[in-house]
């Protein structure tokens, strides 16, 4: 965890004041057997000091600190103040995971800014097991492992099969930022390749939440991030240029290829033809124009596969005519696994990410 979470910031985020005026009583938070007062903005938290000392060091501390001044200590309420420079909607939504845990939390784009406070408040105040809860949450949209990114995939596909990320998950740029912020990398690969899949030109403009038209609310990336992002959309882009030419174009067929005996020369090339149609299949989708999917190789060289057993045509894909035999499509099956693999792997490079493990 970086430095966010020490106590050597408790100076620069838990302060005293005595001077300030009365603030308000929270309408949700408010005990009458509580023993501290919690103040944040325009309003106060009466709460349990045990309940904070137990779950938090810096807290603990703090608390500490202030009785140690009990001469100079401010009360409401009877109860000593402790004033922390937090928004009131972001203090309470950590002490009701406090008090209630975090079960009900979920981690979709409509939650997300509940999600931000909780990572980032239980990083800053050292509580380790809404951390680690909310992170696991997290770990499910944005996954270390390849076969969770497929499952979370499929969740942003509708019934007619678009694909739909932005109406089911939070933007990648604020994940990117929140992850930043609270030493989250973990969730930084599959964040900066969902990123890659949106156009430069989006990636270096930033995020604007819906409906918002105050460019205070644009969410951007720094400068270092944006260099990341726009390189490893290259690797990426590469990658699947590499992937078609040593893959698919002038694919031979397979030696127990099913085809390879047969006297009629066009149905002796079937499976290399059909090798040359998913090849033109996969570059003419490469800008969405089938699965609204641009510049997204690790679903590219899957759906080059899936071409091979999908039996519908309402995308105009490859039609029965153009089949490979199943030892060709079980060999290219192989191919793209590996390929997909390798791919995923590569992806913290890529992206300029440090990670002690991955995947």
């Amino acid at each position: 965890m970086d430095d966010f979470s020490t106590n050597r910031h408790a100076e620069s985020t838990i302060r005293l004041d005595s001077t300030s005026s009365l603030p308000t009583r929270h309408p949700d938070l408010w005990f009458s057997d509580g023993n501290i007062v919690l103040v944040a903005g325009d309003f106060y938290f009466n709460v349990h000091r045990g309940l904070l000392c137990r779950h938090s060091s810096m807290l603990e501390k703090a608390i500490a600190d202030l009785d140690a001044e009990d001469t100079h200590t401010r009360l409401i309420e009877g109860n000593a103040v402790l004033e922390l420079d937090e928004q009131p909607k972001d203090l309470c939504r950590f002490l009701m995971a406090l008090y209630d845990g975090v079960s009900g939390v979920k981690h979709d784009y409509q939650d997300f800014e509940n999600v931000s406070a909780l990572l980032r408040l239980s990083t800053k105040y050292g509580v380790e097991h809404i951390r680690n809860d909310i992170l696991r949450g997290m770990s499910t949209i944005w996954p270390k492992i390849l076969s969770a990114w497929e499952f979370r995939e499929a969740d942003a596909t509708d019934v007619t099969g678009i694909y739909k990320p932005r109406s089911v998950y939070p933007h990648p740029i604020l994940v990117i930022n929140l992850a930043k912020e609270t030493g989250a990398t973990e969730l930084l690969p599959s964040a900066f390749y969902d990123l890659s899949r949106c156009t430069a030109s989006e990636i270096a403009t930033g995020y604007l939440p819906v409906g918002g038209s105050d460019r205070s609310e644009l969410q951007t990336l720094s400068d270092e991030d944006l260099m990341n992002a726009l390189r490893g959309r290259e690797h990426a882009s590469r990658f699947l240029s590499t992937f078609v030419v040593n893959e698919l174009e002038g694919r031979d067929a397979s030696a127990n290829c099913v085809h390879r005996a047969d006297p009629d020369p066009f149905r002796k090339r079937i499976c290399q033809a059909t090798f040359e149609a998913t090849t033109f299949e996969i570059l003419r989708d490469v800008n969405g124009v089938v699965f609204h999917r641009s510049s997204d190789p690790l679903f590219a060289i899957m759906d080059a596969d899936l071409m091979q057993t999908r039996s519908d045509s309402t995308h105009g894909r490859l039609s029965l005519l153009h089949r490979a035999c199943e030892p060709c499509r079980l060999e290219f099956t192989a191919a793209v696994d590996a390929a997909r693999e390798d791919m995923w792997h590569k992806i913290p490079a890529w992206f300029g990410i440090e990670l002690p493990t991955w995947p």
